[in-house]
């Protein structure tokens, strides 16, 4: 197989976002109106149209330059942020607050990115790792009503590991029977509450991602999902380093504020999201194959589009197919690495007996999903997995299976 081929496959996700050609109209309105942050238009425009497809109102909205004057005609349940952990740390500050003495501890899953981790430390909590269900490779909210360490917990961090829908009436139920705020980390699951808008929650907040390698993408960003307006204009007011309208800082803050050329990009997403949904299906269905021992191959819509998943059976059998794609070049990753209870900078958190994580961990791999993947370049992937020699010639392969990054 030659070097091209095994090359441009090297990557387990490539974005390909709106081109800076599909840029322009929006760049002008930012060049005409000499404003460039604070919540200009742009942003405005991005949080009205989000509202409408995750089931709130045009029009609604936070909408003064430094995000203070609530603006629009309500029904809001979007406010935009620079980063997705960005957006955590300010559902964090307006659902819990920061961490107290009583309750210094924050419970979150150790199968997940570092940043669930990180945003709780920023907000003054001690992460103390919980196990997940194997089923839905989440936190179980019954499980966490009745934890140990309930009593000293000032916060829930529940995550939609991979995108999956997270079971908000259930974690709305956990915080009314026991006080403690819950705020999910749902960074990549934006598909799943554009999907189901009626998952946004009063009482839960939801915060999501914008980067480059998810689905829908601001190259950085964020949001976070409430369907409670004036919390959400809290958040609002925290990412804007938690003043008002009279320029008093009346709260811990910090800026947060999407730039109105990051809202410029959302904006053209948004403007090709219906293409790039049939696009990310073609993918889907293209993967779906009986791989027979070597495991199942999860997509979209059970999982964001923005991943593809091997699951296998048991470690033996995951790490041969990592080791069959490596020697044809292609790339894969554990996204979620061995948890995070095996990343150095959480060596002195507490933790729970983590059996399920260290599977999934172990039988979990990602592999390639970019936007733009030819059905060639994943019959590829497939038969390597499964073992199959590609009985083509040198120059054939690469003309046939070459794939497309624009």
């Amino acid at each position: 197989m030659s070097q091209n081929l095994r090359s441009s496959l090297a990557q387990v996700q490539v974005p390909r976002l709106p081109t800076g050609e599909t840029l322009m109209p929006y760049l002008a309105r930012v060049d005409a109106n000499r404003w460039y942050s604070n919540r200009g238009e742009l942003v405005q425009r991005l949080e009205s149209r989000l509202n409408v497809l995750l089931g709130g109102r045009e029009n609604a909205g936070l909408t003064t330059r430094d995000g203070t004057d609530r603006g629009g005609d309500g029904h809001a349940v979007v406010v935009t942020a620079n980063t997705g952990s960005a957006a955590i740390e300010a559902a964090i500050l307006a659902a819990a607050g920061r961490a107290t003495p009583e309750r210094p501890i924050a419970l979150v899953p150790s199968y997940t990115f570092v940043a669930t981790a990180l945003s709780v430390i920023r907000c003054g909590y001690r992460p103390h790792f919980v196990d997940v269900d194997p089923a839905t490779w989440m936190l179980d909210p019954a499980a966490l009503a009745a934890h140990p360490m309930l009593d000293r917990a000032g916060l829930v961090m529940p995550v939609a590991a991979y995108g999956r829908a997270p079971d908000m009436r259930a974690w709305e139920k956990m915080h009314a029977a026991t006080g403690v705020p819950v705020v999910i980390d749902a960074a990549p699951a934006f598909e799943a509450f554009a999907r189901d808008p009626g998952l946004i929650s009063a009482t839960v907040p939801a915060a999501l991602s914008f980067h480059a390698t998810k689905s829908f993408s601001t190259i950085e960003g964020g949001a976070v999902l409430w369907r409670d307006e004036g919390r959400l204009f809290q958040v609002a007011q925290i990412s804007c380093f938690g003043v008002t309208d009279q320029r008093l800082c009346l709260f811990e803050g910090f800026n947060g504020k999407l730039s109105e050329y990051h809202a410029a990009m959302g904006l053209a997403c948004l403007d090709e999201w219906t293409r790039r949904e049939d696009a990310y299906a073609r993918i889907a269905r293209a993967y779906q194959a009986d791989l027979g021992s070597v495991g199942r191959v999860v997509t979209a819509p059970a999982i964001s589009a923005a991943y593809v998943l091997l699951e296998s059976e048991n470690a033996a059998v995951s790490y041969i197919a990592e080791q069959r794609l490596g020697a044809r070049g292609i790339g894969a990753r554990r996204w979620y690495g061995m948890g995070l209870h095996r990343q150095p900078a959480f060596a002195d958190a507490t933790r729970d007996p983590l059996p399920v994580t260290e599977g999934l961990t172990l039988r979990h791999l990602g592999l390639p999903a970019a936007i733009d993947l030819t059905d060639e370049d994943i019959a590829f992937v497939l038969a390597t997995l499964h073992g199959e020699d590609i009985h083509t010639s040198e120059a054939g392969a690469t003309a046939r299976l070459q794939p497309r990054y624009g």
